[in-house]
């Protein structure tokens, strides 16, 4: 987790002529997602306060979780809507074919072989149908007009980028930036990555989703999983060299805090034992080695990248989310309209400009 200051933001908005509400002047700014599977739902109600107070999104980044919020406020979804869809769907959907909760002959096999108990199919079918009611396919759909970008050193050609993990490399993927790029070539176009598939990639979690592969140009198959491996917070992906930013940039992280109730001041967390770790098998002893040692190599070189970007001058909100598992696809309504509160508390106590910390778990927005 960052230890990036929760300050409110300078004013050094640039004004988006006609959007946003009338009584209040739009302003531009990016934002950065962090990653957390079902607590990052808790991000929509963060984003909902900033958008009702006059913000638009020009560039985003994402990991994991954080890459669906990204995309969705990328391909033009508003915090509202996004309350109202997300609220509607039946997460254990992305479980694909978990019927219980025990473990089936099939998904051992599916474990043993393709490295994960789920496919991660209906997630990015998910992500997709959503990204194509706007009328996106690829990145190329994201790509943002060369005048209205600086030179700089990650040079963001795209209004979206999600961060996944090579294991087989032993390196972080700033996607579709790295697809083609002499740090870490892969030979291929990214404007024509699939952004539902770029997102499912950065949402593999180790051995819960089989992980993506890609081809290399050397013959090589890499295996992509969740960028939470490498960096669960992806600040770098949106700063320039210099840390001079063009628009003002938020930051919308998730902290354990209180626990949250059920919308019925029970605390759900506290009668729920914890969640099982699935303890991989033989064949999967050299994929745990190389997970192991990426999470090493590549959390101590973007380490040092992140100290030269400047991260001072990054904003941003933690929301208390308590200690709900990522995997938690069986959140019950009112377990999900909680994250929602955290997040809608946790932005309206920062832009008052105050500690996101001292947000009251049991309060009400």
């Amino acid at each position: 987790m960052s230890n990036t200051p929760d300050t409110p933001l300078a004013s050094r908005s640039q004004s988006v002529p006609n959007s946003g509400p009338a009584h209040r002047p739009a302003l531009v700014a990016d934002a950065v997602f962090e990653g957390g599977g079902m607590r990052a739902l808790a991000h929509i109600g963060a984003v909902a306060v900033a958008e009702e107070r006059g913000y638009r999104w020009y560039r985003l980044a994402g990991t994991s979780a954080g890459a669906m919020i990204a995309a969705l406020v990328a391909a033009g979804y508003s915090a509202a809507e996004l309350h109202a869809i997300m609220g509607a769907i039946d997460y254990r959907r992305f479980a694909d074919d978990a019927a219980d909760d025990r473990l089936h002959l099939h998904q051992v096999s599916r474990l043993l072989f393709k490295l994960g108990l789920h496919t991660g199919v209906e997630l990015e079918h998910f992500m997709r149908e959503l990204l194509q009611a706007r009328g996106l396919r690829c990145f190329g759909d994201l790509r943002l007009p060369p005048a209205k970008e600086p030179a700089v050193d990650y040079s963001p050609a795209y209004r979206l980028t999600v961060v996944a993990a090579d294991v087989s490399r032993r390196r972080l993927l700033r996607l579709p930036q790295d697809l083609h790029s002499e740090r870490a070539c892969y030979g291929l176009d990214p404007d024509q990555l699939d952004i539902a598939r770029a997102v499912r990639m950065s949402a593999s979690i180790p051995f819960f989703y089989v992980p993506v592969t890609l081809q290399r140009p050397d013959g090589g198959l890499s295996y992509i999983v969740d960028g939470g491996l490498v960096s669960g917070f992806p600040l770098f992906a949106l700063l320039p060299s210099d840390g001079e930013l063009a628009r003002p940039l938020l930051g919308f992280r998730l902290c354990e805090g209180d626990s949250q109730d059920d919308g019925d001041g029970h605390d759900k967390d506290a009668d729920r034992p914890e969640e099982p770790i699935f303890l991989p098998l033989s064949n999967l002893v050299a994929f745990s080695q190389a997970l192991l040692e990426t999470m090493l190599a590549a959390h101590d070189r973007f380490a040092l990248e992140q100290r030269a970007c400047g991260m001072g001058a990054i904003h941003a909100i933690s929301i208390p989310v308590g200690k709900i598992g990522a995997t938690r696809f069986d959140l019950s309504r009112g377990e999900i309209e909680a994250l929602y509160r955290q997040g809608r508390i946790a932005a309206e106590r920062f832009f008052a400009g105050l500690p996101a910390e001292q947000a009251s778990p049991g309060a009400r927005a």
